[in-house]
């Protein structure tokens, strides 16, 4: 204990920290720490603390300056460097990263020197144990060869802001300023530009949209693209609707075609070969409108049982789903299914336009103008249980909503499909691969005790806007196609992370009138500010070329487009005030704007681990949790819930029976009802409340919301009646659709069994979450 004491680099790391001597002198007890050499100290410690962060949430901080000085003592070789050292050490950072081709060389060409001394290493301490982690193992640039680490975080977000600035005019300026808001987590781009920003892959762009076309060199050439695509960490989102069915005729060799299920194998066995050199797997989406001929083959893709030739276990699916099919749900009413050889009309229409085509075929079937190997007859509600039935078996196919993504697009031409998380929808055609560019505002650093910091955010969305549009013209495009789509439309996708973090720390239930007004005046301001953005950008850099053929043009904003899916259908449930100046608004855009769509809210899956906050609009999965990632097994607890209850001075009395209970509040009678309500967790959530986040931020968002679904009740009636009221919002799509655990184990960590309590077999209790989402681009 004496050579512990003398350790004084142990009391420096928990400096400021809360009860720092109190953490130490627990932290020393541990057998784990007490009998390590002096050597091992700091790696004994660093086990202790993370072992211990259930009991004390200032261990996690404790464990990530731990982290800090390992990763110190690699890349600088003294684990406590001073800040001087730190700068001095970016510039040679540079020189070596370009001698060994991992950075660009273009970045030696600013003032490295000025950009040097504007680094900030105390802004090391702002990350949280695992988005700390996660930076290491992943997006921390490392020598080519010999993987020694060569980036601190500091260095990351510098090499990114400069990457994004390299074609800027005055590029240390903007280099700064991109610096200074990400470093401080106001904004992260997404994981492509994280990863690649600065280096000679500069393919900076999220998500890739595909339109696969019924023909077999268009189908290898689409082979060829994906693999391109997800070799520099691009998500792929592809529509097979167009692949004829099995048995189809094959004119050209007077044979029959195999279907789609051969092609999406294939597609599956490319994208699981590729892992993008073990930062992150290769991802693909795969969608189908629920017309086509072989829709049965293609729900039972993702089922664990079955020949696995048939299978397709490492890409994801999606139903491109039309009105026309819902309708027909709700009236009960039979379904035709079509092969699309001989219905090659239907992927190109939507709203009244599909109607009437798909409804002139039922015709021709009725009536022997389509052969009768082209077309089945199956209930409406039968296929759609079905659909709901795989979608809680496997958690596929994810349900996107055809008419209303293409009511509200304010490009020219027809959306096939969503992405690979369901909030890009962008037009594909055979000249046009649609590529999206992706970043998102860090609302829980937008916030004051009144609500939001509105003239802080404007600064940083303006700011996210100009760096979104840099990566257009920086970026290193996989496929010809992709760059052709992508300069001539200029979309870029702004989102937010943090909205149930915002909710807790303003005293809203997620859900509830205050918060859906919250959110709808927060995702106004949003759009307003990005909209506004893109305008500034376009007086200095002009529109993007197909301006004149878009909804822009007109001078509408995407609030207007509610009112077109309102015409299509009747009704759109979804409440349609607003409270900004959009009419002088939309007298500036009609002189042009920058980018043809300005928002989409992504998961945020992985930047949201490094910002520390909640993913995009999802609530708190549980307040307290273990979560599994790449990176490795993390406890992570709502850190809003604990502040609240050190300050009524309950944090000691309850933190084991809230082990125990797995985060649930609900039976803590300790705990005031008023933190009971406000902390509901991820399935104590109804689900029409998620519907209703979901919906009034959509008004806004001229792409779509990535938007998962909690369900604590397994019935198939509660499932249809959910998805049904997310159409009738007005979503574009939902994505991840998670069903409550019927069962978990003992918890280790709380002495359940020395107390005699029994083990809680609880069928609505949450589970931990062991649920990764590695392949989210954001």
């Amino acid at each position: 204990m004496a050579a512990l004491l003398s350790l004084s680099w142990l009391d420096r790391v928990a400096a400021g920290l809360p009860r720092g001597p109190e953490l130490l002198s627990r932290l020393w007890q541990d057998p784990t720490v007490r009998g390590a050499a002096e050597a091992d100290v700091e790696s004994a410690a660093l086990q202790a603390a993370c072992g211990r962060v259930h009991e004390e949430p200032a261990y996690e901080r404790l464990a990530a300056r731990l982290v800090l000085r390992r990763l110190y003592r690699e890349v600088l070789g003294t684990p406590e460097p001073e800040p001087e050292a730190y700068r001095r050490a970016f510039v040679e950072f540079l020189r070596q990263g370009v001698r060994c081709g991992a950075l660009d060389e273009r970045l030696l060409r600013m003032d490295t020197t000025l950009l040097a001394r504007a680094l900030e290493p105390g802004r090391d301490s702002l990350l949280p144990l695992v988005g700390l982690c996660t930076l290491l193992d992943r997006y921390l640039v490392r020598e080519p060869t010999t993987r020694r680490l060569l980036e601190l975080p500091q260095f990351l977000f510098l090499r990114v802001a400069m990457g994004l600035s390299l074609r800027e005019e005055q590029p240390e300026l903007w280099a700064l300023r991109f610096y200074h808001a990400t470093s401080q987590l106001d904004y992260l781009p997404s994981t492509p530009t994280l990863f690649n920003a600065g280096t000679p892959h500069h393919q900076l762009s999220s998500c890739y949209l595909s339109d696969v076309q019924d023909s077999m060199d268009d189908i290898l050439r689409s082979c060829v693209e994906f693999g391109q695509i997800a070799k520099y960490a691009g998500g792929i989102g592809a529509s097979v609707t167009k692949l004829r069915a099995a048995g189809s005729p094959v004119r050209g060799i007077n044979g029959t075609s195999s279907g789609i299920v051969p092609f999406v194998h294939m597609f599956d066995a490319l994208i699981k070969a590729i892992s993008q050199g073990g930062r992150r797997r290769g991802t693909l989406a795969v969608y189908l409108e629920p017309w086509h001929l072989e829709i049965r083959a293609f729900l039972d893709l993702k089922k664990n049982a079955g020949d696995p030739y048939l299978r397709a276990h490492s890409l994801n699916t999606a139903l491109w789903v039309p009105d026309e099919f819902l309708d027909r749900v709700e009236r009960d009413e039979p379904w035709y299914l079509f092969d699309p050889q001989y219905t090659p009309e239907l992927p190109e229409l939507w709203g009244q336009a599909f109607r009437e085509a798909y409804r002139a075929r039922v015709l021709d079937a009725q009536s022997g103008r389509i052969p009768p190997s082209a077309w089945r007859v199956v209930g409406a509600r039968d296929l759609l249980r079905e659909i709901l039935a795989t979608l809680q078996e496997t958690s596929h196919p994810w349900l996107a909503f055809k008419d209303a993504s293409n009511a509200r697009s304010m490009l020219p031409g027809a959306i096939h499909s969503s992405n690979l998380c369901t909030e890009v929808h962008l037009p594909t055609s055979p000249e046009e691969v649609a590529v999206c560019n992706l970043a998102s505002i860090n609302l829980a650093r937008h916030l004051t005790p009144q609500g939001v910091d509105e003239a802080k955010l404007r600064r940083t969305v303006h700011l996210a806007m100009r760096g979104l549009d840099n990566v257009l013209d920086l970026n290193l495009y996989p496929t010809e196609r992709a760059k052709r789509a992508n300069l001539r439309h200029r979309p870029v996708g702004l989102g937010l992370m943090g909205l149930a973090e915002a909710f807790a720390r303003l005293g809203m239930r997620y859900g509830d009138a205050r918060s859906c007004e919250f959110t709808d005046r927060l995702v106004e301001f949003l759009s307003f500010c990005a909209i506004e953005a893109s305008c500034e950008l376009a007086a200095q850099r002009g529109p993007f070329p197909s301006f004149g053929e878009s909804r822009w043009s007109q001078g509408l904003v995407p609030f207007d487009t509610l009112e077109d899916l309102h015409r299509l259908r009747g009704q759109v449930d979804v409440e349609r005030s607003s409270s900004l100046d959009w009419d002088a608004l939309r007298r500036r855009v009609r002189e042009g704007i920058r980018n043809g769509t300005v928002l989409a809210i992504a998961p945020t899956a992985t930047i949201s681990l490094i910002a520390g906050t909640t993913p995009g609009i999802d609530p708190y999965y549980a307040n307290l949790f273990a979560r599994s990632t790449l990176s490795g097994k993390f406890l992570e607890f709502n850190r809003v819930l604990v502040e609240q209850l050190q300050l009524c001075g309950l944090w000691e009395r309850v933190r084991e029976r809230l082990v125990e209970a797995r985060g649930d509040l609900s039976e803590i009678e300790d705990v005031p009802q008023t933190l009971r309500d406000l902390h509901r967790t991820a399935y104590q959530i109804p689900p029409e409340d998620y519907v209703r986040v979901a919906a009034v931020a959509q008004k806004w968002v001229d792409q779509g919301i990535s938007r998962n679904l909690y369900l604590q009740d397994r019935s198939l009636e509660t499932m249809e009646r959910t998805y049904l009221q997310a159409w009738r919002a007005g979503l574009k799509s939902t994505y991840y659709l998670f069903m409550a655990p019927r069962m978990y184990a003992e918890p280790s960590t709380v002495h359940v069994n020395k107390a005699l309590r029994k083990l809680r077999w609880n069928l609505e209790e949450p589970q931990t979450c062991t649920v990764t989402c590695e392949a989210c681009s954001s």
